[in-house]
């Protein structure tokens, strides 16, 4: 019965010794294979046996270096958790932009505006009054009123290119300008004849007087000239008429 006990009670401490060497990693402490010998009738008896270790101080020592190996593991798995939990919630510092300077504005440049031309036939330019008309002529023999139109007069004297229009029509910014007090010497005309000639007029006097009295408007000029005529006062009871004298 003892024998018995002996050999199934040293398999199952062996078995759970080597489960725990197994999973220690460590095959240090465990079960010993004995090589004994019986004898039995003053032979030797081959027998293989196993040894019953000493569970009170192997399993003693295989425990602490369990706890040991455990702590160290922890510690070893705990380090670098505690690193990248550190590493993922530092902040990167903020780079500071750095200042550029602007860039000065390019000036525009705009291309200076082109002098008006003046070109043409029978056509007349006051510029600085805005005035740009075709010249119709208006023969001496004509009895009917003139129409809203500018015209030259063809009982001028020589010299003396005669434009007339009506006050409320076509030479209205002349009539305005005079009304205004703002009529002064040196205001420009140009006019371009029937034969493409452009001649360039400046003021020099002018006067108001009653629609008979035209011998001065229509007298010759010693010099090439200009006289501008259109109705003021009330009804246009009155002749305005202004001088000029060829400059170019």
């Amino acid at each position: 019965m003892t024998r018995s006990t002996a050999r199934t009670g040293l398999p199952r401490a062996a078995a759970l010794l080597l489960t725990l060497a197994l999973a220690m990693g460590w095959a240090e402490s465990g079960l010993v294979l004995a090589h004994s010998t019986a004898e039995a009738g003053g032979a030797t008896s081959g027998a293989t046996t196993l040894a019953e270790p000493r569970l009170d101080t192997t399993a003693a020592s295989s425990y602490g270096w369990l706890f040991a190996l455990h702590e160290q593991r922890e510690d070893f798995y705990a380090t670098p958790v505690v690193q990248a939990k550190v590493a993922t919630t530092t902040k990167p510092k903020a780079t500071q932009p750095k200042a550029t300077q602007p860039k000065p504005a390019q000036p525009k440049i705009t291309a200076a505006p082109k002098p008006p031309t003046y070109t043409g036939r029978n056509h007349f330019w006051i510029p600085s009054l805005g005035m740009s008309d075709r010249v119709y002529p208006f023969e001496c023999t004509r009895s009917r009123d003139p129409d809203n139109y500018l015209y030259r007069w063809g009982c001028a004297g020589t010299n003396n290119v005669y434009i007339l229009g009506h006050a409320y029509g076509v030479m209205k910014p002349l009539y305005n300008l005079y009304a205004a007090g703002r009529l002064r010497k040196g205001l420009v005309a140009v006019y371009a004849d029937g034969q493409g000639h452009v001649h360039w007029y400046r003021v020099t006097t002018w006067r108001v007087v009653e629609p008979t009295d035209a011998a001065w408007a229509i007298a010759s000029q010693p010099v090439p000239s200009m006289t501008l005529q259109t109705c003021v006062g009330k009804d246009g009871r009155y002749r305005l008429t202004v001088r000029l004298v060829q400059f170019r």
